[in-house]
């Protein structure tokens, strides 16, 4: 089953990739006709950045204390927006092996971009969302080990807005929520391959200022239902981080905080009192965006 799963990733960007063609093609006709041409950008913004999280300690199925240096991009485009990250992680007080590394990349397709229409919408009158945007969404997982750690992901994509007033207060300074709905396919050995089971994605970011202290909190979880051949897992992994840069005339570049890592049936492995994969892990953490 795994060729049959790329080539559904691969026939999906295609088809976003034509729609995107014959939608630029019209609309540049279109403004052709109307007003002088005007230069356009693929990329809408960037943004790269280094983590490092010198120490955590209280993981579980892995070594308890380990170090993990982190690489993030993430960028919006005419055509939707991508994120990749990839962890390389040592593991403190181990006599085997002593590091592994783990990496994501998720783009995910606009339709309101590539359709060129605005796709935002309630769902009803007291809505706490409103969806600014619907999205094709995929990803594909990968560890050192992609006997053990391997898996494609395809599904819808939403770009939320939360409404102010909301039920907790004025929520809508959210700098971004992402929820996306996937079809999950393990490409690991030893479990059957195939869209089986499904996740659940969000991810969120909230800056709070109070007077020159500029936090930001952001993070995700990951929710497996657990309908394939593996068990359920929920992973929520916030950050709560302060802008040192800002002190020095340079916002929004330098951060230092504090991760947690909460993690019910780690690796999608259940939980006993034999094998403890339920997780509360923390890290000390730096991160620089360049």
């Amino acid at each position: 089953m795994r060729p049959l799963v790329f080539r559904c990733l691969v026939a999906t960007c295609v088809l976003a990739v034509h729609l995107t063609a014959r939608s630029q093609q019209q609309q540049t006709e279109s403004a052709a006709q109307a007003t002088p041409s005007t230069e356009e950008h693929f990329l809408n913004w960037q943004d790269n950045s280094l983590s490092v999280l010198p120490y955590g300690w209280n993981y579980e199925v892995d070594p308890s204390h380990q170090s993990t240096l982190t690489y993030e991009h993430v960028h919006a485009s005419a055509i939707g927006d991508l994120f990749v990250f990839v962890d390389a992680t040592a593991f403190r007080d181990t006599d085997g092996d002593d590091s592994t590394w783990y990496a994501e990349v998720s783009p995910r397709f606009s339709l309101g971009k590539i359709t060129g229409r605005d796709l935002s919408f309630t769902l009803f009158s007291r809505s706490l969302f409103d969806v600014k945007d619907v999205l094709i969404a995929a990803q594909y997982e990968r560890g050192e080990d992609d006997d053990v750690a391997e898996a494609a992901l395809l599904g819808v994509g939403f770009d939320l807005d939360i409404r102010d007033p909301g039920l907790l207060g004025p929520l809508s300074k959210f700098q971004y929520i992402q929820l996306n709905l996937y079809a999950r396919s393990e490409l690991a050995e030893g479990v059957k391959h195939g869209f089986r089971d499904m996740q659940v994605t969000m991810v969120a970011a909230r800056p709070v200022t109070r007077g020159r202290y500029r936090w930001l909190f952001d993070g995700y979880f990951d929710w497996v239902l657990g309908f394939g051949s593996e068990d359920w897992s929920y992973h929520v992994n916030p950050q709560l981080r302060l802008d040192i840069g800002n002190f020095h005339g340079n916002p929004e570049k330098m951060y230092v905080g504090i991760e947690a890592d909460f993690w019910w049936n780690k690796y999608q492995i259940p939980d006993s009192s034999g094998f403890p994969t339920n997780q509360a892990a923390w890290s000390l953490l730096f991160k620089y965006h360049f």
